[in-house]
């Protein structure tokens, strides 16, 4: 049997491992997303690079340029500021959770451009993360204090990606969150491993061996503590810490950073770690025992021994009164103590009933996969043969066996399939039900141990500061100063929290708890020849990739906002208003500068035809007079003609010459009219064009709120226009060469116009206990349109229009109950509240109390937040700055300022 057992050991020394696959013949995920798994290049982003892949269909002739795409490897940003310390009600534990940024819009965008500047025609929507199914948070660095999750997470492609730490100590995921905030390069350790798709599980086998435990700090610090002890005791919490880190370095010499174990193996492992490491139990009853010397405490100040020496100093110097009230406290923390034991009874046998359930079903797997294991070897041998019947048979399994120092070794190469049968699938259905049942079963138990805890800390210790100030007063009043036992309030709290769970009053002094300890065999762990190997076969999964942990403060990144975003988005929108309003401005300039221009060019030329038609006038004047001379002159010339035959040849020549001066004025004036008629038409021309221009400038008188009314103002050109709606502006297109008075207008939708914008956040520095009347605040870190007053704590609606509105804050409650209830008003009318209320709580606890709203209001509408009702209870806040209210304009009803 020992022999069976104990196997592979100097294969492993050699190889590391022997691993088998449960489907060995499966496809790549790689493939099946259809994905390259080779880069096509990596882009630098802040001072890290950035992978990037390509569809496996992009080189193929039918691909077109449109039909190619691409990912990108998550960037896989630490939120460092997000860490924040948490106990999680649903798996009772300690957790430190945190926010990795995964990929963002501004990647995505440097991505595409760095693709089409590398000669990729890339679009937007063709380039996205790779589309991963799971994620798992991974770290080479063993540690006692805290344990990453053993599962998968699935991933559904969000921006961020949530995580988390469980600790054995609220305290320390207290110390890891403020450590992280602070000086998160400590966490780089951390990698993320990626999954394309589905896994199927696989073998290896491994060792467990002296090294392996040793090499642990929880081992090594035992050995230096108790050097010259062969046997040592621990808790039971103690011994749980050692098996989870020594069960994490076996699983880290195990799996290589592309293996992921599965959530059975560690227990495995630690279920193999116990019976080697644990020889047996033992327990403490009395002060006095020899045994608490060996006996491992963190602090060796607040060991029960030494604890219950000091209580009892302590109780001896107080008065009769309190030194009642300090053992009342003990007592009824004794009796809490029974009912939880109770608890605890139950649930340990459902444990064992789950425990059992598992085992069974591990059999049953492994069952399978033998069976599968000599069918498909089965197979294989007859193949071999039919293609070379000369050939002797082959198999799969190939035997090493090595005999030496009273062990024998073989090493088992096999390929474990998983089993389809029908009835082992029923039956494993039945065990699931089973294994559920009693997991309800342990939920239900350990939730009445977690509710009787509550009740316990609440009520048995809620005076332990008073009582701690008053022992600490009695001793430091001690009049016997050679006998007085020196302790501080913080010193007598600590020592009384620290002992709570292992000392008891037995009515006449303390004494400790009886306690239950496991019993180790150090000389075991000095002496390597006494130590018998174990191994163990486990089942793991291979991941696709694997990336570290980047720590933003350091990466040059921030983590997306989409706020900032659309605050970006408004600004440039605010900006193409402006300029499309300057451009209408302009034109609308040009347009009164070009009608001044053809009116002043008008007057001239009235003013020039004026001119022209007194001058034609006074012509004509002349032309007359001279006519009329040269009817006196012929007359005379006649007369002369009669009178005289003698100057008739001289007459009759003077004649000729005046007919012809006459002829070339008779020409000269009908050019006059020729260009006068000319001038004419130039002037009517002018008219109809300047009549023309006036009508298509016309004046509507009133801001349009048609396509029709931009028409009638002179308008003839198509396009995109603001209009004047019932309550905001709108945009619409305008078809003005369409003769359909249904197809001349088409609405777009609002245009998003305001007078003024108004936005505010303010805060508050100090605690507010005022019921009924609106919370003043501080500080405005930014108060654009002064629509909220600080004094007054109200916001008075500048504009009618949306708001949106959101306030939180924390409530106080310094005792073990109480109620607190915000609310929001409008007007001096309670629009909304939000409502906290505590009972049998822990002494101050502090809860957020929130409110958000979204109003529509009018111009003077006033909203304000104010405590309506609190009971033992009050807005807590301090320079840290608790107190927030905010609120901005979404759409002001424009058309109203109009």
């Amino acid at each position: 049997m020992e022999m069976a057992i104990i196997f592979l050991i100097i294969f492993w020394a050699a190889v590391g491992c022997n691993c088998q696959s449960d489907n060995p013949f499966a496809s790549s995920s790689w493939a099946k997303l259809q994905i390259s798994p080779d880069t096509l290049g990596s882009m630098e982003y802040g001072n890290f690079l950035i992978e990037i892949y390509e569809h496996a269909n992009n080189h193929k002739a039918t691909t077109t340029p449109n039909q190619k795409k691409y990912y990108y490897s998550p960037i896989a940003l630490l939120d460092h500021k997000s860490a924040n310390s948490t106990y999680n009600r649903v798996t009772k534990q300690s957790e430190m959770r945190f926010r990795i940024e995964m990929w963002n819009n501004k990647v995505q965008n440097e991505v595409v451009k760095h693709l089409n500047d590398v000669g990729h025609e890339v679009k937007s929507n063709k380039v996205t993360v790779i589309p991963f199914e799971k994620v798992i948070l991974t770290s080479k660095r063993p540690t006692v204090d805290y344990s990453l999750s053993p599962e998968w997470t699935n991933y559904d492609k969000s921006k961020t990606l949530r995580l988390s730490l469980s600790c054995y100590d609220q305290k320390i995921c207290d110390e890891l969150a403020n450590e992280m905030r602070s000086d998160p390069e400590q966490f780089d350790h951390f990698k993320l491993l990626y999954s394309l798709s589905s896994q199927t599980s696989q073998i290896k086998q491994t060792t467990i061996s002296i090294n392996s435990v040793t090499s642990g700090q929880m081992v090594t610090t035992l050995l230096q503590k108790f050097e010259d002890k062969k046997e040592i005791f621990l808790t039971a919490n103690d011994e749980k810490k050692m098996l989870s880190e020594t069960a994490t370095n076996i699983r880290m010499d195990t799996f290589d950073d592309s293996e992921v174990g599965s959530p059975d193996t560690e227990s495995q492992i630690l279920n193999i770690l116990k019976d080697l490491l644990v020889t047996s139990k033992a327990t403490i009853t009395k002060q006095s025992d020899k045994m608490w010397d060996s006996v491992f405490w963190i602090e060796d100040n607040y060991r029960p021994d030494k604890t219950t020496k000091t209580l009892n100093e302590i109780i001896n110097k107080l008065d009769t009164e309190t030194q009642k009230k300090l053992a009342d406290m003990y007592q009824k923390a004794e009796k809490q103590s029974e009912i939880t034991e109770k608890s605890d009874s139950s649930s340990k046998g459902t444990d064992k009933r789950r425990e059992k359930q598992v085992r069974h079903e591990n059999q049953t797997k492994d069952k399978n996969e033998n069976e599968m294991r000599r069918s498909q070897s089965t197979d294989q041998e007859q193949s071999s043969r039919n293609q070379t019947r000369d050939d002797q048979s082959k198999t799969n399994k190939v035997d090493a066996e090595v005999s030496g120092g009273g062990f024998f070794f073989s090493l088992d190469a096999e390929v474990g399939v998983e089993n389809n049968n029908t009835h082992n699938t029923e039956q494993e259905n039945e065990n699931r039900e089973i294994a559920k049942k009693s997991s309800n079963e342990h939920n239900r138990n350990v939730e009445n141990k977690e509710r009787f805890q509550h009740n316990y800390d609440s009520n048995s210790w809620a005076d332990v500061d008073r009582i701690s100030s008053t022992i600490s007063g009695k001793m430091a009043i001690d009049s016997d100063r050679s006998r007085r036992v020196e302790i501080s309030e913080e010193d007598v709290e600590k020592l009384l929290q620290e002992s709570r769970n292992h000392v008891q009053w037995d009515g006449e002094k303390f004494v400790p708890k009886p306690m239950q300890l496991s019993r180790i065999n150090l000389g075991k762990f000095r002496d390597s020849q006494t130590f018998q190997d174990r191994n163990v076969r486990v089942r793991y999964t291979n991941a696709e990739l694997s990336a570290p942990i980047k720590i933003m403060e350091h990466a040059e990144l921030t983590v997306t906002d989409e706020w900032n975003n659309l605050k970006e988005e408004l600004k440039d929108t605010r900006e193409l208003l402006r300029t499309t309003v300057a451009n209408l401005e302009k034109r609308s300039t040009e347009l009164d500068n070009t009608r001044i221009y053809f009116t002043n060019k008008l007057e001239a030329t009235n003013q020039k035809l004026a001119k022209t038609k007194i001058e034609l006038e006074k012509s004509t004047a002349d032309l007359r007079q001279t006519v009329d001379i040269l009817t006196v002159k012929l007359n005379l010339t006649a007369k002369e003609l009669t009178e005289t035959n003698i100057s008739a040849g001289n007459l009759s020549t003077e004649l000729k010459a005046t007919q012809k001066e006459m002829e070339a004025t008779q020409r000269t004036l009908e050019s006059t009219r020729i260009e006068l008629r000319d001038t004419n038409s130039i002037v009517n021309d002018l008219s109809e064009k300047l009549n023309a221009r006036t009508i298509e400038i016309a004046d509507i008188g009133k801001i349009p709120t048609s396509c029709e009314d931009l028409n009638r103002m002179g308008h003839e050109i198509s396009g995109i226009f603001l209009v004047k709606g019932p309550k905001k502006m709108e945009a619409v297109y305008c078809n003005f060469d369409s003769q359909s008075g249904n197809d001349k207008q088409k609405w777009i939708g609002y245009a998003d116009v305001k007078s003024h914008p108004v936005h505010f956040y303010v805060q508050r520095n100090s605690t507010f206990e005022t019921n009924g009347t609106p919370i003043p605040f501080d500080l405005a870190w930014v108060n654009e349109g002064n629509a909220m007053n600080l004094t007054s704590g109200v916001f008075t609606a500048p504009r009618t229009g949306t708001y949106f509105f959101f306030f939180t804050g924390v409530a106080t409650f310094p005792v073990s109950a109480g109620r607190a209830q915000l609310g929001l008003h409008l007007n001096g009318g309670e629009i909304g509240k939000s409502v906290i209320e505590k009972a049998n709580v822990l002494l101050r606890q502090w809860s957020v109390l929130s409110l958000q709203s979204t109003l529509s209001l009018k111009s003077g509408d006033q909203v304000w937040v104010q405590m309506d009702v609190t009971s033992w209870s009050y807005m807590y806040d301090s320079s840290d700055h608790l107190t927030h209210f905010t609120g901005f304009m979404l759409d002001e009803e424009i058309v109203e300022s109009l």
